[in-house]
């Protein structure tokens, strides 16, 4: 039996922790099912996800078992395990609605408040157990309970470990209603019915707007709805509602984004602020990225040539090896927006998506024609010129952006937009070299290259 069992009812997807005996306790298995199955809710025909536990709990955090023998390296747990799948949650261009059907303790309760939306079985809990061994909220919990509550609220939650019944947690806004136990299930799959049923697009868009909202100010949150809305209007859905009102009927939504040329998408957001320092060190600071990205392509070479001749057999690539190129082509992407100025931000060291203001979206792994993955590496040729190419554009727009930002401490939004340009390109191209797609690499500028923060 799985740790974590994954069903599908319509559009909506159904992720169960399935650990009954210990109140569905986190350890390693149910962390990577978890992951796994946000994976695969990204297919477009996912238009919502529920999250909850089997059995009279939700999640109760940590299994303590696991460190029986020793803690180990907490701070690499949490980061390899906890902050990938919370991340993917606030990174998935879907709903996530927390059915809390029991206790969330620990760490489960930092993963409910990672949701979009709480619905409660009048039989769960929350309760912030962290305190109780000597421990700070982690997984996010001080930064979402902080953003719900408030900060005085959330302090004196989160420093007595007060344990809040269902309905407590409804007055405090936790959570949105309480559901009788015996109808909790049903009334679960109602509520993520309804937002499946939903625009999609502008339902994502609306949670992303949200979360920008936290660091934004109120011009630059203007400027970021203006364009938002924008690109919401070229969709089928925006259509559909138009129609629907004139026609007065109820509107049909089917989820269809803009189509998109390109699996490969490029994301920038973040403002043009550059600190002086850190622009005249730049190449110094990423020193420590460019060994690591060296030694990770490396192994990726040796990784490649296995996986070339498994998608040659199989006709596409297996799932693992695709999302472990994936977060390479990713950190890649991450590496490089910080050494030619288009982020600010120091970036992680993994390559996982949503947490890095330059980001790249990359489709899961599909069918590849098999002619185009035998002749792969001569095919790439042309685009591997052009990508060489335009890393010497890179060179020069960066050159002269250092000497700007030193001057006025901002970058040039015409020289980020024409590196991020180049940044894509570079990325499909490794994409397709890599074989996370059959797609060629395009030379379209409105083909996988989005702003999501147009910041002045």
């Amino acid at each position: 039996m799985a740790d974590v069992d994954v069903t599908r009812e319509g559009s909506v997807l159904t992720i169960t922790l399935n650990r009954p005996d210990v109140l569905n306790a986190l350890n390693s298995s149910v962390h990577q099912g978890i992951f796994d199955a946000l994976e695969r809710a990204q297919h477009p025909s996912v238009r919502a996800v529920v999250i909850t536990g089997a059995g009279r709990g939700f999640c109760v955090g940590q299994d303590l078992q696991e460190f029986s023998s020793g803690a180990g390296d907490v701070a690499d747990n949490l980061r390899r395990n906890y902050h990938r799948n919370v991340l993917a949650i606030r990174a998935l261009q879907k709903p996530v609605i927390a059915a809390v059907n029991g206790a969330a303790a620990g760490a489960g309760m930092s993963l409910a408040l990672a949701c979009d939306v709480r619905i409660a079985a009048d039989s769960a809990s929350f309760v912030p157990a962290f305190i109780k061994i000597g421990l700070v909220p982690d997984s996010g919990a001080t930064w979402l309970a902080r953003r719900l509550l408030g900060t005085a609220r959330a302090f004196e939650w989160l420093t007595t470990g007060r344990r809040l019944s269902a309905e407590e947690a409804r007055d405090w806004g936790l959570v949105s209603e309480v559901v009788a136990a015996d109808h909790f299930a049903e009334r679960a799959q109602e509520v993520a019915q309804l937002f499946a049923a939903m625009p999609t697009r502008a339902v994502w868009h609306s949670k992303r707007l949200l979360d920008a909202a936290e660091t934004t100010t109120f011009a630059e949150q203007l400027e970021l709805e203006a364009v938002t809305q924008d690109e919401l209007t070229q969709t089928p859905d925006f259509r559909e509602g138009v129609a629907a009102f004139l026609e007065k009927r109820e509107a049909a939504f089917t989820g269809e984004d803009v189509p998109s040329t390109h699996p490969i998408r490029l994301n920038v957001s973040g403002d043009l602020e550059r600190w002086r320092l850190t622009v005249a060190t730049r190449w110094l600071l990423a020193l420590p990225h460019l060994i690591v990205l060296g030694l990770w392509t490396y192994i990726a070479v040796l990784v490649g040539i296995v996986n070339w001749v498994i998608t040659l057999v199989r006709g596409t690539s297996p799932r693992g090896v695709h999302e472990w190129m994936a977060r390479l082509v990713r950190y890649q992407a991450h590496v490089y927006a910080y050494l030619y100025f288009i982020a600010e931000p120091y970036p992680p060291f993994r390559g996982w998506r949503g947490t890095y203001p330059v980001d790249l979206d990359i489709a899961p792994p599909a069918p590849q024609a098999r002619w185009k993955t035998l002749l792969r590496i001569v095919l790439v040729l042309p685009a591997y010129v052009l990508a060489t190419v335009f890393t010497y554009v890179l060179y020069v727009v960066a050159f002269l952006g250092a000497l700007y930002a030193l001057a006025t401490g901002r970058y040039p939004r015409g020289f980020r937009d024409l590196s991020a340009y180049c940044l894509r390109y570079q990325a499909q191209m490794f994409g397709y070299l890599l074989l996370l797609t059959d797609r060629y690499p395009t030379l379209a500028s409105g083909s996988g290259f989005t702003h999501e923060r147009r910041q002045t």
